[in-house]
């Protein structure tokens, strides 16, 4: 049974490779923010290694196509004393450096758009509480403020009132006024 400071692996991959075994390939095509680092690290501890890294094997290298942002979290939590087992890594083939860098893009397109109103009835569905994976998460498409506010407390009558209020209109063109 894994130490308390060890990360879990949840997943099976054609290969398992250390750490120190991987190389990334893509520099610094994505740029990975504190706030995501975080959300990357606490997603590692709450739930594992749960998805293989590509790798794309070449002349004795394995390059990551697939994962350096999980590379740069693990190896900064190798350095605060966590043990990071062998990773699983699905190998990806290429004919070449060209080829590989082309695929590190094929896996960076998202071509299925999630929406709030998706997301929503994804959750519904699957009884799951967005609240509990906030800290994990980073959704570009989603606004999360959306789901933040779905809690709102009810106002009094009396304020109730003045928010259902119409409010005058005036005409742009002739300039009357009136209550629609």
């Amino acid at each position: 049974m894994p130490g308390q400071n060890t990360i879990e692996i949840r997943c099976t991959a054609a290969v398992n490779l250390v750490l120190d075994q991987l190389t990334p390939l893509q520099g610094d095509l994505k740029e990975l923010s504190q706030t995501n680092f975080n959300k990357l690290k606490q997603s590692i501890l709450r739930h594992g290694i749960t998805f293989p890294f590509f790798v794309w094997q070449s002349d004795g290298t394995n390059y990551i196509l697939d994962g350096t942002q999980r590379d740069r979290v693990l190896t900064r939590m190798a350095e605060e004393g966590f043990t990071i087992p062998p990773l699983p890594c699905a190998l990806i083939e290429a004919k070449d450096r060209k080829e590989a860098a082309e695929k590190i893009l094929l896996i960076s397109s998202q071509y299925g758009r999630m929406t709030n109103n998706s997301l929503e009835q994804f959750l519904a569905e699957n009884d799951l509480d967005l609240t509990e994976l906030n800290d994990e998460l980073e959704l570009p498409s989603i606004d999360l403020e959306f789901f933040r506010d779905a809690d709102f407390q009810p106002v009094s009558a009396d304020h109730q009132g003045r928010l259902d209020k119409k409010n005058p209109v005036t005409c742009p063109e002739c300039g009357h006024e009136f209550v629609p």
